[in-house]
């Protein structure tokens, strides 16, 4: 079973142990959610797992989904950075690992029946190892709220997490954080203050902006304001340093799976800022006839990942072509984050197409005239050609 700690998933594990009277394997998978990690498995435990493995998979999750993401300039209904999403399809494949190596039938999520990961969870499972059943909890007990849940959790002495007392839903990694649900429900109020957990209100973000250089190699950061870091640790530091001036908060209304609307809000800094600085990057080393077809593949890319078709050959077809796309995708962004707003300063690649000298407008150099005066004319006999024919309305 996918085990987070949460109160879903505690109940429902200790549900499958004594209602059903299955024998339960937790998989805790560590990918950035913060607190205590030791912990979690030791609620699993508490309540009534059979054995428990917890794994940091920090940096898998970073370098073979949330990249691949940021090469791909993917956000859901351009918005929504993914965090929640991308990591389903990892934690179905250490799903399917451990319950190959234990001799397991039955894999177990915690997900809602309404909800978009019962969708992720499942699809990939199937696509992973068809011969594996599904059994949604959630789907099948009759504890139909959060209080019902939290209810039974008390009645039958669980232990219950410092974060049950929310009136909202929450899901966290190194990617960012996902909020909705409950207080949140209403897209005319503001989202309160206390649901954020890893941004500060811009009237609390330092009064001096903060100047970062990002350093690309190939689409993927590989060091920050000089200095290299492995992947997980530039993120860590980004997602502090931007989340200290309020930057990278989202309040939307998104089109979910089932088809109805749901408010969400999220903060992802780190991911906010990457995306900036790798957007500039491209307008620096990529052509316009690629930089204007690629809002179409990753709008196309973000529906895959958040509609649960991460192991299709589509999605495997668009990586194999971003990572071609990203060869010479190398050079240094500078940003200046300041009350939650990002400025860029400056970007350089070694591997620039930007002509200096042929964007000079007033000085020698550059496009000879006579060519600019042949090109010229030819676009003035195409619209002299429609003109004769079909005069234009004015």
């Amino acid at each position: 079973m996918a085990y987070s700690g949460g109160v879903d998933t505690t109940a429902a594990l200790h549900w499958l142990k004594r209602v059903r009277g299955m024998k339960v394997v937790a998989l805790a998978l560590n990918i950035g959610q913060g607190g205590d990690f030791d912990e979690v498995a030791e609620r699993a435990i508490d309540a009534g797992a059979d054995s428990v493995h917890a794994i940091d998979r920090r940096r898998t999750f970073v370098k073979q989904y949330c990249f691949k993401a940021l090469k791909a300039g993917a956000r859901y209904e351009n918005a929504y950075y993914l965090s929640a999403a991308l990591s389903r399809p990892l934690i179905a494949t250490e799903l399917v690992a451990l319950a190959r190596d234990e001799g397991a039938k039955f894999v177990a999520h915690g997900a809602p029946p309404k909800g978009n990961d019962q969708f992720r969870f499942e699809c990939a499972v199937a696509a992973l190892d068809p011969n594996i059943q599904m059994i949604a909890p959630m789907r099948e007990w009759e504890l139909h709220t959060r209080t019902q849940v939290i209810d039974y959790l008390k009645q039958n002495r669980l232990p219950i997490a410092a974060s049950s007392n929310r009136e909202y839903s929450s899901d966290r990694n190194i990617w960012g954080v996902r909020s909705s649900a409950g207080e949140l429900e209403d897209p005319n109020q503001p989202a309160p203050e206390h649901i954020f957990q890893i941004t500060s209100p811009v009237e609390k973000a330092p009064d001096q902006p903060e100047e970062v250089e990002i350093k690309f190699h190939q689409g993927e950061p590989v060091a920050l304001n000089g200095k290299k870091f492995q992947a997980v640790e530039l993120v860590e530091e980004l997602e502090r340093i931007a989340g200290r001036h309020g930057i990278g908060r989202v309040d939307t209304v998104e089109d979910r799976i089932l088809g109805f609307k749901s408010r969400e809000v999220y903060e992802a800094p780190a991911a906010h800022l990457l995306h900036i600085a790798h957007d500039e990057l491209e307008k620096l080393t990529l052509d316009a006839e690629f930089m204007e077809f690629k809002p179409l593949l990753a709008a196309r890319y973000a529906r895959l990942v958040y509609d649960s078709q991460w192991f299709t050959k589509l999605r495997e077809s668009l990586d194999a072509l971003f990572r071609e796309s990203q060869e010479y995708v190398t050079g240094t962004v500078k940003l200046k984050l300041f009350k939650g707003g990002v400025h860029v300063m400056g970007r350089h690649s070694e591997f620039s197409i930007y002509d200096r000298e042929a964007s000079r407008r007033h000085q020698q150099g550059g496009i000879p005239a006579a060519s600019v005066a042949g090109y010229l004319e030819l676009r003035r006999l195409n619209q002299m050609t429609h003109a004769f024919k079909q005069r234009p309305k004015f």
